[in-house]
């Protein structure tokens, strides 16, 4: 989408062609995460300072820093916007955010990898317009991926966001919510940061390789108003599978913010039953088990089709189908929903499974030409030798398949 006057988001996708040296000791290697989850999250946070900042309205980087972008997220209506590059995810319910937060916000993000973590993605968009997935994908250890959520959400009725500075982006209309709109209809409108996701694959997680965390912007201001008003939420090393109560062992979520994001009627804990999450996010799920069923194709479960009942949590048969469902702890490599064939295990990327999705639906649209990607014909996305404009009955169910599902 072509628009006048804007300075488009410039991130990097120039993937690095070499790795790191894994026996060089990260600063947060040197810090237990279970035992210390604020110091922990705040030494990962460290290594992004220097890169981002709050300038003109915009989230920016220096030009040269060590994060990178995923190719062929910038594809259909959920697609990148010029700001600052950032694409659709699911918008909170009412309750979510606060007590009195209303339906129909938006959340738009951008997230990135680090050096690690780039690598993987020269390695895998070598073509990009071909990618390579290996059938069991894994992230070295000391990878780290930050994301970056915004939200229209009202002020008003999101206390902790009040006097949060405004970032303009090119968003849906007001009150779509989750529901993706066509790009044409897209107009500048103001957002306020909600939250930064952290993803850090630490060999010291021995039960998922990953650990997850989340930080919310709590206010008043201070300092750059970005990092400075960053307060650790959550953290999770493992899913707690077969755990049925509060009982957890895996996550931490932090005491001060009760009262602030979470612990009201509709949102009682951050994920399920007290389960690691961030404001954005469905209570029904958490950080690690949205992205431990990241797979291509995606799994016929999907990532919203676990609508538990929040009603039923006293129903242990009920609490219990939807743990052991949602809640495993699988590492690099291992499927999501086995009994369902795929070209690919994610190892917890949910930017390559859109990125897949997106490109496949690309070339089914005809908006990719040449050759189908081996990638979108070994999954079964789309069989047809080579990428074409489609009939308009398939253009038409096309058009309803171009958002992927949200995030669960």
């Amino acid at each position: 989408m072509k628009v006048a006057n804007i300075t488009a988001a410039n991130w990097r996708a120039d993937y690095p062609s070499d790795y790191p040296d894994p026996q060089i000791k990260q600063p947060w290697e040197l810090i237990s995460f279970d035992n210390n989850p604020i110091d922990y999250m705040n030494a990962i946070l460290q290594d992004s300072r220097t890169s981002f900042r709050y300038d003109n309205r915009k989230l920016v980087g220096t030009g040269h820093e060590p994060w990178w972008i995923s190719e062929w997220l910038d594809y259909g209506t959920s697609g990148r916007e010029p700001y600052m590059g950032l694409t659709k995810e699911r918008g909170p319910s009412p309750g979510d955010l606060s007590p009195t937060n209303k339906d129909g916000y938006q959340v738009w993000a951008v997230g990135f990898y680090n050096h690690s973590g780039a690598a993987v993605l020269g390695d895998i968009f070598a073509e990009p317009c071909n990618p390579s997935l290996p059938v069991a994908l894994k992230f070295p250890f000391d990878t780290v991926s930050i994301k970056f959520l915004f939200t229209d959400a009202s002020t008003d009725e999101v206390n902790y966001l009040k006097g949060a500075p405004a970032y303009d982006a090119l968003i849906d209309a007001a009150g779509s919510g989750s529901t993706s709109l066509p790009v044409e209809k897209r107009t500048k409108q103001p957002l306020h940061l909600l939250q930064v996701d952290i993803a850090i694959k630490d060999s010291r997680a021995a039960d998922t390789g990953w650990v997850f965390g989340t930080f919310a912007w709590i206010g008043p201001p201070k300092g750059d108003q970005l990092f400075d008003n960053l307060v650790p939420v959550s953290l999770q090393w493992g899913n707690d599978p077969k755990v049925y109560d509060t009982n957890l062992h895996q996550s931490w979520t932090n005491p001060a913010l009760a009262g602030v994001t979470y612990g009201w009627e509709k949102r009682p804990t951050m994920g399920f039953q007290g389960r690691a999450n961030g404001p954005a996010d469905n209570i029904r799920s958490s950080c690690l088990s949205c992205h431990a069923a990241s797979r291509t194709p995606r799994s016929t479960l999907g990532l919203l089709n676990s609508r538990f009942n929040m009603a039923d949590l006293a129903n242990t048969a009920k609490v219990k189908d939807h743990v052991d469902t949602w809640f495993q702890n699988l590492k690099g490599g291992q499927l999501f929903q086995p009994a369902e064939p795929a070209t690919s295990a994610l190892d917890y990327s949910l930017q390559l499974e859109a990125a897949t999705f997106r490109m496949c639906r690309a070339c089914a649209a005809g908006d990719l030409q040449g050759v189908t990607p081996i990638l979108c014909r070994s999954s079964g996305f789309y069989n047809r030798p080579m990428c074409s404009a489609p009939t308009a009955d398939f253009a038409r169910k096309l058009s309803l398949e171009l958002t992927p599902p949200p995030r669960q």
